[in-house]
């Protein structure tokens, strides 16, 4: 749908929005006519959609020139991707413009609106909404703080302590068995005072953030909690992550003396040395280094001076976190306004994508667009790049961007095509959009990618389609890409392509979809191919998968009888029963194996 009022959506976006289930639910939705209310204001769509409660679900979704930037459902879904409401709604505003009532945007409505008008309403909305009120207060009343940067944040120290101490594990408190819950309560909890860290940060406010630090780390330090608490949990790696990258920020955001960053770095590699039996590596000797740096290390002035050239910033030989350095350093000038030394460093320090993305915020969009494509060298540094200067409404650039992506090989290029293809079709630029979708095919083929083809092709897919069927021929894949590619060639009914696939490659999950598609079309292949799955578990006495076994036996059964032959299939089953008397597990399940048949 494309009337200069909004993007050109596509089914496949909304394919990608959403995961399987919900897509084919908010079909359902749509087929129903349970989508009403439909209201677009601008870059915004609003809409009701009937559901399991008594009231309508609102949706909202939020749009730009090439595509969705934001949804919003009032429903409680939350296990991924958009839900079945927002999909319906999605689909309405595709399938069928006419439901959609186009109206003027509040900020166009309200620009030539006397004050005492506005005020007015606004007086009598929170009379009739009293909810609303606290709200309402609360904002007018933290407006002028917000925009106060510069402003010192007040913590109490000793409370961050006690809440440290909480997250914490505590012996005998907990059985084993929730030792994995505890440790997610953990990361969760901490996570929640390092905010209050970087809140301080964002004021400019490096002690505040140092001292905050300190006393969670102090805790953390002065408790035995590691030896109660699994060494496998992502998370509590990531909490200690994310605490050494805030240190880093705040010692190099602190004005410290010279004294002062000598007795950090000492705290520093002492809590290193007390963490690094849990982590198995070091935790905070990026702060520490960063401690002794400061700003004053000669080699960072030069860089930031512009007295460097491109990599010139390393030196031979460097510790595995010097880029997490330099990247919080990049933050710091970034949020202090120093463009030019950002620039320098990242040029110095060969951090093109930072180098780039900070072109597209001062909108110098031609350069950054020429810096993309001459320097960027993956498919995942030009998609950032691009989303980028996307999101600064710069979408021709940011396609510009993402067709040089497409040019390079690398992970995650099959989601810049992915997203490459969204938006172009989104922006109505047909051709860039199937060239980025043969290529998300190519570089992960699935199904869904060749759907995807196929609805952006829409009267040209007789001429692209036999072209996608010949590459799946050429390729060699393995794993999951061997089960998705077998998908489209089941699909489109290519059953000789599908069996010579799982042959090759001998994967359960490449071959048990083959085996229920070609049930009747090929069924002395299915015959066998169950045969030669089933014989091994049985012959190794595996009686915890005997059900498995006899569910290849079952499908051989539905082959023969599709064949007309039952005969032989029952006496090879009669024949495996006799051989194997001695399994009284598989014995009776092959009786009623026979039974059925």
């Amino acid at each position: 749908m494309s009337d200069g009022q909004g993007p050109t959506l596509t089914e496949a976006i909304v394919r990608e929005l959403a995961r399987a289930k919900s897509y084919n639910r908010g079909q359902s939705y749509y087929d129903q006519g349970a989508v009403s209310d439909v209201v677009q204001r601008g870059k915004t769509l609003r809409a009701d959609v009937e559901g399991s409660q008594y009231q309508p679900y609102t949706v909202t979704i939020e749009f730009d020139d090439a595509g969705v930037t934001r949804t919003d459902c009032s429903c409680p879904y939350d296990h991924g991707g958009i839900c079945k409401h927002r999909v319906a709604v999605l689909l309405t505003y595709i399938r069928d413009s006419s439901q959609v009532s186009k109206r003027q945007p509040f900020s166009e409505l309200i620009a030539d609106a006397n004050p005492e008008t506005l005020q007015n309403l606004l007086i009598e909305l929170v009379n009739s909404r009293p909810e609303m009120a606290d709200w309402v207060e609360t904002r007018l009343t933290t407006a002028d703080d917000e925009t106060d940067t510069n402003s010192s944040v007040s913590v109490s120290l000793d409370s961050i302590r006690r809440q440290a101490n909480h997250a914490l594990p505590k012996p005998g408190q907990r059985g084993h068995n929730d030792a994995y819950a505890e440790a997610e309560r953990m990361a969760e909890e901490l996570d929640e005072l390092i905010e209050q860290a970087r809140m301080a940060l964002d004021a400019k406010d490096g002690e505040t953030a140092l001292e905050v630090l300190a006393a969670i780390t102090d805790e953390l330090a002065d408790n035995r909690w590691a030896g109660l608490l699994p060494h496998d949990i992502p998370s509590v790696y990531g909490v200690f992550g994310d605490l050494n990258q805030t240190f880093i920020e705040a010692v190099l955001t602190a004005e410290l003396t010279e004294r002062e960053r000598d007795e950090w770095e000492d705290h520093l590699a002492e809590w290193d040395d007390q963490f690094i039996h849990f982590m198995g590596e070091s935790t905070f000797m990026a702060a520490a280094d960063a401690a002794v740096e400061g700003w004053d290390d000669e080699r960072v002035q030069q860089a930031m001076a512009g007295n460097l050239s491109r990599g010139e910033f390393w030196k031979d030989e460097e510790p595995w976190y010097a880029e997490d350095i330099v990247t919080v350093r990049l933050t710091i000038l970034e949020r202090e306004d120093r463009i030019e030394e950002y620039l320098n460093l990242a040029e110095a320090a060969e951090q093109p994508q930072a180098y780039a993305k900070m072109l597209v915020q001062e909108e110098r969009i031609e350069e950054a667009v020429d810096y993309a494509i001459e320097r960027l060298s993956t498919p995942g540094r030009v998609l950032e790049v691009a989303k980028t200067l996307r999101a600064h409404e710069q979408t021709q650039a940011a396609l510009q961007v993402g067709q040089h992506g497409l040019t390079l090989e690398g992970l995650r290029k099959d989601t810049l095509a992915e997203w490459l293809r969204d938006r172009a079709a989104s922006a109505g630029d047909s051709d860039l959009a199937l060239n980025a979708a043969v290529t998300a095919f190519e570089a992960s083929p699935s199904l869904r990618a060749y759907k995807a083809v196929e609805e952006i092709a829409d009267n040209d897919w007789e001429s692209v389609q036999p072209d996608l069927l010949e590459f799946l021929r050429t390729q060699n894949p393995r794993g999951n890409t061997a089960a998705r590619s077998v998908e489209v060639f089941l699909h489109e009914e290519q059953y000789d392509e599908a069996i010579e696939l799982a042959d090759s490659t001998r994967q359960t999950s490449v071959t048990e979809p083959v085996v229920e598609a070609v049930i009747e079309e090929r069924p002395q292949w299915v015959i066998s191919t169950c045969k030669s799955q089933a014989e091994p578990i049985i012959e190794a006495g595996q009686h915890d998968s005997y059900k498995m076994a006899v569910r290849w036996l079952r499908r051989a059964g539905e082959a023969a009888q599709a064949d007309g032959d039952l005969g032989e299939w029952r006496e090879y089953v009669e024949t495996m029963r006799d051989d194997h008397y001695s399994k009284y597990k598989l014995r009776p399940m092959l009786d009623d194996l026979l039974e059925e048949f």
